[in-house]
């Protein structure tokens, strides 16, 4: 099974318009587009009904992984 993105790019940070919130300089976050990034699979098993996406990033700067997406 393959996931594909025309949004997101694998190892790259993802942009700026699909997150939920972005750097700001003078009020240190402020909202972002919080856009849905384009996502398609192919190859899945016979018979598939649904899936689940869970997108966390251990690298954020929280105490915790930050979960930036679950569908």
């Amino acid at each position: 099974m393959q996931l594909l993105s025309n949004s997101l790019t694998d190892q790259a940070p993802i942009p700026e318009k699909f997150a939920f919130a972005v750097i700001d300089p003078g009020t240190h976050v402020s909202l972002s587009s919080n856009i849905n990034p384009h996502l398609a699979w192919k190859g899945a098993p016979e018979g598939t009904r649904s899936f689940a996406v869970v997108c966390l990033d251990p690298d954020a700067p929280s105490a915790v992984s930050y979960t930036h997406l679950t569908l």
